[in-house]
């Protein structure tokens, strides 16, 4: 189940995803992908990465004969065509959704930006400034990916999950790993329980013409197989020697015999004096 803050970041249909500042780069994708979904999305986004449509123009004539004259002015609302009405929408919309999908405190500092391209690019420039830079961010992935291993005996799909995770953000940082090397990486770090149907894999699989998510559901159908064996092993392990038992768990140890001396003897009492 998602959290409130990870339903927020995402977005819905009616709100934009929410600006996470350690996650800058992967809501750039989120929400370009939620304003292309909207009726006007093409024009929205142009808006945002070109700036807004120059507001229209008419040129009208004014004055009677001799002094008449043409005088090019802004057109009123009124005289707006229905394309010009749909692109002065969109540059609304974008300068809106940007302005919704930011935390408060960022919104206070650029809450004088006027257009959607204004926003967009000085939201860059806070992030690039204050944030980590693109090289840490990548070192730091880089050293998730080269520690990441299975967690206990957990689900191949809470496995396959956390790193199909990891590998999106290291795409986003354009962080690249060959595909063979990401394939090895994914079926050596399994829980030990799969390690058959890992060798399976080696054995009739060609790992660098495939990928991750191709081996995932491919082990994936053994996956009702390999619970057994999960099972018979947490069985066995559970299977333990009383006596061995409760020597760990209480410290129980054996009485000790002891030695019990006989009583003193004592002879009859002698006066020592003549």
């Amino acid at each position: 189940m998602s959290t409130d803050k990870e339903s927020s970041a995402a977005g819905t249909d009616n709100r934009p995803p929410m600006l996470v500042e350690s996650d800058y780069e992967s809501w750039k994708i989120r929400i370009e992908r939620y304003i292309r979904g909207k009726p006007l999305g093409k024009l929205i986004w142009r808006s945002i990465q070109n700036g807004p449509t120059p507001h229209p123009q008419i040129t009208v004539t004014e004055g009677q004969g001799d002094a008449a004259v043409q005088v090019t002015r802004d057109k009123r609302d009124e005289e707006f065509t229905e394309i010009e009405n749909k692109k002065e929408l969109a540059d609304i919309q974008a300068t809106n959704i940007l302005s919704q999908g930011l935390p408060r405190h960022v919104f206070n500092i650029l809450n004088q930006t006027r257009t959607g391209k204004e926003i967009w690019d000085n939201v860059e420039l806070l992030m690039k400034g204050s944030g980590k830079s693109l090289q840490q961010q990548k070192e730091e992935l880089f050293d998730e990916y080269e520690r990441f291993r299975a967690i206990g005996n957990e689900s191949i799909h809470d496995y396959f999950v956390r790193f199909h995770k990891l590998i999106n953000d290291m795409k986003i940082t354009q962080l690249d790993i060959p595909t063979h090397q990401m394939n090895t990486k994914f079926v050596n770090n399994l829980p030990p329980y799969w390690a058959k149907y890992v060798t399976n894999v080696k054995n009739n699989k060609d790992i660098s013409a495939t990928t991750y998510v191709e081996l995932y559901t491919y082990l994936k159908s053994y996956e009702p197989h390999d619970m057994k064996t999960l099972k018979k092993q947490e069985q066995s392990t559970s299977i333990v020697d009383p006596l061995a038992y409760l020597a760990q768990t209480t410290h129980y140890h054996a009485p000790t015999q002891t030695t019990t001396l006989p009583p003193p003897q004592y002879g009859p009492l002698t006066s020592s004096t003549p």
